[in-house]
C-alpha cells in the first residue's frame, strides 16, 4: 500500500515539485521513495512505498518495462500469483515477485479493461503507454483506494491525497460551491466532485484515458452478473475473500468489534489456519455502556486470537480533536474515525502493516434500520394516488418548512413523491434539501447548486434500473444506493485516510468483488427473511458464532460523541463555531450551527451527527482553505 502522484503536461517537468508531493505522502509509504520523469513524453510519476508484497528493492516504484511502459501504483492485487502464471503461459517474463509487474505485463497482454477485469484487489494506479502516447488512471471496483486529479491548460496532475495534489496544483485551493452544497446534504461530495474547485475524484470502477489533450472516463465494472455460479455459496465466497487478504509478506492483524461482521472474518481466519493472529478491540472508560468487550472476548477465545483491548476517555479524545495538525485534507463526516485512529496507531506501534476490517457487510446484506424504513416508505408511496396528494400537501406546507427546525425528513419525502423522484435518499444525510436555505450562508446561496446531492442519489437509482437484471428488486436497489454512497464515499474514505495516516493498510473481505457480485445476485427478499435486518447473513453466522454475538443489538465501533458533546467536548466545538472562517466567509450560517449546539447541550434534541459534520467541515476549512 502506497501513495502516488504525478503529472502529464506540455511544459518542462520540475522533478523537485514531484519530490515535494511525494514527501507529503510519506505516511502512506515510509519504506521507499521514487520519482521518475520522462521529459520527452511530458510525464512524471512519484511513489511512496509501504512494502507488503515482495520486499526486495527491485519492486520499488515507479516501475518501468523494457518497452517503456511506466506505472506508479497504490494497492494490492490478491490474485497476482495466478495472473502471473497465466501471463507466463502467454509468453511474459518477470524480473520481480511483485504484483506491480503483473499489472504492467497484464496491460501489455490483455489491455486496460482486460487486466482490470481480471485483477482481484484494491488499487489506484497511473500507467503511461509511450507507444500510444496515452496516460491511464484507474481505481478499484468499490473505491477502496483514492485517486484525485485536476485537468487544465497546463495538463493533468494526480495524487492519492489532496495535500499532494494541491502541491502540484496550488491554484485549486478554493471551495467548489456545488461540492459544498452536496456535502451539506449527503455528508460527502460525490465522485467525481470534491470540495475543491477544479479537482475531481476518480469514481470507483472507472478508469480515465488521457491522449492527445483529450480525456475519457470509462466504467469497467458493475456488480450485476448475468450468470451466478451455483457452486459459489456465501460461505465459500467469504472464506475465499478472507484467504485472499492473507496474501502478505508482513504480519496481518484484525480489528474486532465483537459484532457479526468482524466475528465472521475471525471464523474464516480460523478456517484458513490463521489461529494466533493479533486482534484489537476498543472501548471507553467514561461510558462503559458503549463497550463490546464481552462479545469480542468470546470471539477471540473461540478462534484462538491474541486479543488486546484499548480504552479511550474523553480527555484523550479532546486532546486529539484539538490538535491543529490533525484535520485531514478532506473532512471526515463519520466520527468513527476517532476510535479507528487509535486502533491504527496501536497496530502500527506494534509493528503491523496490514489490518482486516468488517466494512461492507451492512450495505450488501441490508443491515441498517434506515434501509428497512426506506423500503417501507418506497413500497408505501409507490401507490398512484400519492403523487397528486403529496403535491397538495407540500405546496401547503412549504411556508412552514422554510423556517421549521424539525420534521424535514417526512416533508422532503413528500416533495420527492410529488416530483416523481426516488423515495430513498440513503442513510448518509446531513441537512435535508428543504433546510438548505437555513444552513447555507449568503455566498453559498449565490454560487451553490442545491440539486448536486439529490442528483447524485437519483443517478444511482437510474443506474440500478438500467443495469440490474431485476430492476423491480427494491431491497437490492437500496443496497446499491448504500454501496455507492455512504460506503464508497464516506466509510471507505475514512478507513483509507485514517489507517494510512499510520502507515497501515486496511483490507475489507466483504468488499471482495466476487462476494459483492454474489450478494447482488441474491434476490432481495432472501436477504431479509421475515423483514429481519441482515437475516440471511445472520442465519449463516449461527453455524459459526455464539448465539449472543449473532442476536445482539448492532453497535459496531461506536463513539460517544453525543454524550461528550454535552460535557468535556462542548467548549472545543463551541470555540470552533465561534471562530471558524467557514462562517465569517459566508459559506455556512454560523448562527444555525451555534443554535444546534445550544439545543443539543440543553437536551432539547440530538443534533450530534450534524454538529460533528459541521465541526469537521470547520476544522478542514480553517486548516486547508482559510490559511492558504
Amino acid at each position: 500500500m502506497c501513495g502516488i502522484a504525478g503529472f502529464c503536461r506540455p511544459e518542462p517537468l520540475p522533478e523537485g515539485l514531484l519530490r515535494g508531493a511525494a514527501d507529503l505522502l510519506a505516511h502512506r509509504g515510509p519504506d521507499a521513495c521514487g520519482v521518475r520523469v520522462l521529459p520527452q513524453e511530458g510525464v512524471g510519476f512519484a511513489h511512496r512505498r509501504l512494502s507488503i508484497l515482495d520486499l526486495d528493492p527491485r519492486a520499488d516504484q515507479p516501475m518501468g518495462s523494457p518497452d517503456g511502459l511506466l506505472i506508479t501504483y497504490n494497492g494490492e492485487i490478491y490474485n497476482f500469483r495466478e495472473l502471473r502464471e497465466d501471463l507466463r503461459r502467454a509468453g511474459a517474463s518477470f524480473r520481480t515477485e511483485s504484483d506491480t509487474e503483473v499489472l504492467l505485463e497484464g496491460y501489455r497482454c490483455w489491455g486496460m479493461e482486460g487486466i482490470l477485469s481480471r485483477a482481484a484487489g484494491m488499487f489506484a494506479f497511473a500507467l503511461y503507454d509511450p507507444k500510444r502516447k496515452t496516460l491511464f488512471l484507474a481505481r478499484d471496483r468499490a473505491g477502496k483506494k483514492p485517486l484525485f486529479y485536476a485537468e487544465g491548460p497546463g495538463g493533468l496532475a494526480f495524487a492519492s491525497e489532496l495535500r499532494a495534489l494541491l502541491h502540484l496544483r496550488p491554484e485549486c485551493r478554493a471551495v467548489d460551491p456545488a461540492g459544498l452544497d452536496a456535502y451539506l446534504t449527503l455528508k460527502f461530495a460525490p465522485s467525481p466532485r470534491t470540495l475543491l474547485s477544479g479537482v475531481k475524484r476518480l469514481p470507483p470502477a472507472h478508469y480515465l484515458e488521457v491522449s492527445g489533450g483529450a480525456s475519457a472516463l470509462r466504467r469497467y465494472w458493475h456488480p450485476f452478473q448475468k450468470r451466478a455460479d451455483p457452486a459459489v455459496t456465501l460461505e465459500s465466497a467469504l472464506d475465499t475473500a478472507v484467504r485472499r487478504r492473507l496474501v502478505s509478506d508482513v504480519p496481518v492483524c484484525l480489528f474486532l468489534s465483537g459484532g457479526v461482521d468482524s466475528s465472521l472474518i475471525a471464523a474464516s481466519l480460523a478456517k484458513a489456519g490463521a489461529a494466533g493472529m493479533k486482534a484489537y478491540s476498543i472501548g471507553y472508560r467514561d461510558l462503559p455502556g458503549y463497550n463490546e468487550f464481552q462479545f469480542s472476548r468470546q470471539v477471540a477465545e473461540r478462534f484462538g486470537l491474541r486479543y488486546e483491548e484499548l480504552t479511550l476517555d474523553s480527555a484523550q479524545v479532546l486532546k486529539d480533536l484539538g490538535e491543529d495538525s490533525l484535520p485531514l485534507d478532506e473532512p471526515i463526516s463519520d466520527w468513527v474515525w476517532v476510535p479507528l485512529h487509535h486502533l491504527s496507531r496501536r497496530a502500527h506501534e506494534d509493528g503491523f502493516k496490514v489490518a482486516l476490517l468488517g466494512e461492507g457487510s451492512d450495505e450488501l446484506f441490508f443491515g441498517y434500520d434506515v434501509m428497512l424504513k426506506g423500503l417501507r416508505e418506497t413500497r408505501r408511496y409507490s401507490a398512484s394516488y400519492w403523487r397528486p396528494l403529496a403535491a397538495v400537501l407540500t405546496a401547503a406546507l412549504s411556508p412552514v418548512f422554510r423556517h421549521a427546525g424539525r420534521g424535514h425528513h417526512r416533508y422532503d419525502l413528500l416533495r420527492r413523491v410529488a416530483r416523481g423522484e426516488p423515495v430513498y435518499m440513503g442513510s448518509s444525510i446531513g441537512f435535508w434539501p428543504s433546510q438548505r436555505d437555513q444552513v447555507a450562508g449568503e455566498r453559498l446561496r449565490e454560487q451553490g447548486d442545491p440539486a448536486a446531492g439529490p442528483a447524485f442519489i437519483a443517478s444511482l437509482h437510474e443506474a440500478f434500473l438500467r443495469d440490474s437484471p431485476a430492476p423491480a428488486d427494491a431491497v437490492n436497489r437500496i443496497c446499491y444506493v448504500e454501496f455507492f454512497s455512504k460506503m464508497g464515499e464516506v466509510l471507505l474514505q475514512r478507513v483509507d485516510r485514517v489507517t494510512m495516516l499510520h502507515s497501515l493498510e486496511a483490507r475489507s473481505p466483504f468488499l471482495d468483488h466476487e462476494l459483492v457480485e454474489l450478494a447482488f445476485a441474491i434476490p432481495g427478499g432472501l436477504k431479509i427473511p421475515d423483514g429481519r435486518l441482515k437475516g440471511l447473513l445472520k442465519d449463516f453466522a449461527r453455524s459459526r458464532l455464539p448465539p449472543d454475538v449473532v442476536d445482539r443489538k448492532k453497535m459496531g465501533f461506536s463513539f460517544p460523541f453525543k454524550e461528550w458533546l454535552r460535557g468535556p467536548l462542548a467548549p472545543l466545538v463551541e470555540r470552533t463555531f465561534r471562530d471558524s472562517a467557514l462562517f465569517s466567509d459566508r459559506w455556512v450560517d454560523g448562527d444555525l450551527a451555534r443554535r444546534l449546539l445550544r439545543e443539543h447541550r440543553l437536551g432539547f434534541a440530538d443534533h450530534a451527527p450534524r454538529i460533528w459534520m459541521l465541526f469537521s467541515l470547520c476544522r478542514w476549512y480553517d486548516r486547508w482553505i482559510a490559511r492558504a
